[in-house]
């Protein structure tokens, strides 16, 4: 009886949530409010972290609302916190003249005229199914959110050409959806400081790296089921390649997709092999770093456009395909591609810096990058130009 009740009390308390949820609807727009999420209540990190800070460096007189899991995570000043999933955050997002998100996300309100959705994505193309593409394979909750998302959507911002197409193919976007052509908020930290060697042996230095070592950064993708397989590297080994290659001392960061940065402990780390998954930032590990080995993970895609060797291992290729699907594409990637231990360490010992350079330069020629490292100026013109013309 005690049971019935409390899922009865329950339930009401969900139908008087979601009435106080529509009602807000009637309130009005905010003209200067801006309400940002990052993977669904994370904290103050990827585009939505880069276009913040080019508001407030141009110093715009608009309210930054976050909407965080944890209000005790560090934010700047200028950014007021709310807490993810509330009756505050809905309020938020119905007052709000502009939002800004880089995931699909089933937290709305019912959007009104004059109201415009920024949607930046989390990464640059990527080689794995997504949305449409892998829509068999995706939950229906999922899908059936991101269909709505799309529908929404003003804007979405394309780091290269391959990325465009893919948004007008798999993003179930509308005909009025604007794509620009401006790159990642995010990549411009890395466009603008690839070449500054004090901002990049500073990052060593915070990161407690040597200046003088060759930096190798693991960064995988997650698999939907959790599987380790694809992540089993011999990392001692790869080290030794290097350093034979390299002729000097060189470190191993793995770095975790954040879906499972919780298994990151599947490796012993030691003196030049490190927990790289806790990290808050990618992006400054992305720039300390001297290449990269991944696998399916748009980092191939940073790396690229930095001008950094990247090396491809796909240790469970067909179980991937499988699994979760890969478009064309990857298989045109002018990276070295390896498909277990033996084939990457090779690959690394028989290196041509000229050749793979060439091929890279041949190859984006023709899907050519976006990133210019003005992507935060470009959309926040954008973002004035739609608030001012409403004030």
């Amino acid at each position: 009886m005690f049971e019935k009740r409390r899922t009865f009390e329950r339930k009401c308390l969900k139908k008087i949530k979601r009435a106080i949820i529509g009602s807000f609807y009637l309130l009005p727009i905010k003209k200067n409010k801006i309400v940002f999420q990052n993977f669904l209540g994370k904290g103050y990190g990827c585009n939505p972290k880069y276009i913040a800070e080019e508001i407030i460096t141009e110093n715009l007189p608009y309210e930054l609302v976050w909407l965080c899991n944890d209000l005790q995570s560090e934010f700047p000043p200028y950014v007021r916190k709310v807490r993810y999933g509330s009756l505050r955050a809905y309020y938020e997002l119905a007052t709000a003249k502009i939002w800004v998100d880089n995931v699909r996300n089933g937290l709305r309100v019912r959007k009104k005229k004059g109201q415009y959705y920024i949607q930046t994505w989390h990464a640059p193309f990527g080689v794995k199914c997504v949305e449409k593409d892998a829509e068999n394979l995706l939950p229906v909750d999922y899908v059936k959110t991101a269909k709505i998302d799309g529908s929404i959507t003003d804007v979405l911002l394309a780091n290269s050409y391959l990325q465009e197409q893919q948004y007008k193919r798999a993003f179930w976007i509308s005909k009025h959806t604007q794509i620009l052509r401006c790159g990642l908020p995010r990549n411009d930290f890395l466009v603008n400081n690839a070449n500054d060697k004090k901002i990049k042996d500073d990052l060593r230095e915070k990161y407690g790296f040597s200046k003088e070592s060759y930096i190798i950064l693991y960064a995988p993708t997650f698999r939907d089921d959790g599987s380790m397989k694809g992540y089993q590297l011999d990392f001692h080994k790869i080290l030794n390649a290097f350093r034979k290659k390299m002729h000097k001392e060189c470190d191993l960061i793995i770095r975790l997709h954040p879906n499972v940065q919780n298994q990151s402990d599947f490796v012993r780390y030691e003196e030049h092999i490190h927990n790289g998954s806790l990290y808050s930032d990618i992006q400054e590990l992305s720039l300390l770093s001297d290449c990269v080995i991944s696998d399916y993970s748009t980092s191939v895609f940073d790396f690229a456009m930095m001008d950094k060797p990247v090396f491809i291992c796909a240790l469970d290729l067909e179980e991937y395909e499988q699994k979760r699907g890969l478009l064309k594409e990857f298989y045109e990637f002018p990276f070295p591609h390896s498909y277990n231990n033996e084939e990457l360490i090779t690959q690394i010992t028989n290196f041509d810096r000229e050749k793979y350079y060439e091929r890279a330069k041949n190859y984006f020629l023709s899907n050519p990058i976006y990133d210019k490292g003005k992507s935060a100026q470009e959309l926040v013109k954008w973002m004035i130009e739609k608030i001012d013309n409403n004030l």
